[in-house]
């Protein structure tokens, strides 16, 4: 019995491997834009108070300087590694992993009695993994075909705020935010949906391009005490929304796995 097992075995994988089409090993990068939509509103609310007080202390005999605002966390390069085996001419199955970071920051010190630092960083990284499928629905020398996955993403935060108000700011000003120094971290699963376009240059590679929107939000990133990120200091953790569109230049490699060579 245990030999009859093992023959069947060994024959089914001689079968599939007999079987198996081309797989793809692909590369890409390109900018994307991700909305990080409460972190974005978060940076205007610096930059609101950073205005505020460069116009007030341009017009104070006592103290000098000025201090930059930051730029929106809106884009970035990804980069993505991806294999898919195809099971027909016209459909595969498959993986990716893809790096996208993006970042803010200012820095700059008013001078009057003393000196007071404005110094804001912020950053944010996420590693997605996904898993999904491709159809082509166009192969007449390009090939065109839509892509759709799940996955699951890894976010890393990188914060730090100190913001010093001059003593010789006239009145009280609210909404101050505190200082703060760490790094959080949190994940979620969301969905990928896209397009991708591919010319055959030769048998064995490609090149391509690509367009796929995302949709996933990490409700919170906390750091190893379980303090979640405030980056305003409003009371309110914000959460990492990473839905948005990514654009890539791709390399692609086919690997024939076939006993006879042929590519299916």
């Amino acid at each position: 019995m245990k030999g009859l097992a093992t023959l069947l075995i060994a024959s089914v994988l001689m079968s599939l491997t007999a079987m198996a089409g081309p797989l793809e090993m692909s590369f890409g990068v390109g900018p994307s834009a991700t909305s990080l939509g409460s972190l974005n509103a978060s940076v205007g609310v610096f930059n609101t108070l950073i205005e505020h007080l460069n116009e007030t202390f341009d017009a104070h005999p006592d103290v000098s300087g000025t201090v930059g605002t930051l730029s929106s966390l809106t884009s970035g390069l990804t980069f993505r590694a991806a294999e898919r085996y195809w099971l027909t001419g016209w459909f595969a199955l498959g993986g990716a992993v893809e790096y996208f970071s993006t970042s803010t920051g200012t820095l700059g010190r008013y001078e009057g009695v003393g000196a007071s630092i404005i110094d804001v960083a912020l950053d944010v990284t996420a590693v997605n993994a996904t898993l999904g499928g491709s159809l082509t629905f166009l192969d007449a020398g390009l090939r065109l075909a839509i892509d759709a996955g799940i996955g699951y993403h890894y976010v890393i935060s990188n914060s730090a705020v100190t913001f010093e108000v001059p003593v010789e700011y006239p009145g009280t000003i609210s909404g101050v935010p505190p200082a703060h120094a760490g790094r959080y971290t949190g994940d979620t699963f969301g969905f990928e949906l896209g397009l991708s376009l591919y010319y055959p240059v030769a048998s064995w590679f490609s090149l391509g391009a690509s367009v796929s929107y995302r949709s996933a939000t990490v409700d919170a990133v906390a750091d190893n005490a379980g303090t979640e990120l405030d980056f305003d200091g409003d009371g309110v953790p914000e959460p990492i929304d990473l839905d948005g569109i990514s654009v890539r230049l791709t390399l692609s490699f086919n690997i024939d796995l076939s006993l006879n060579g042929e590519k299916e």
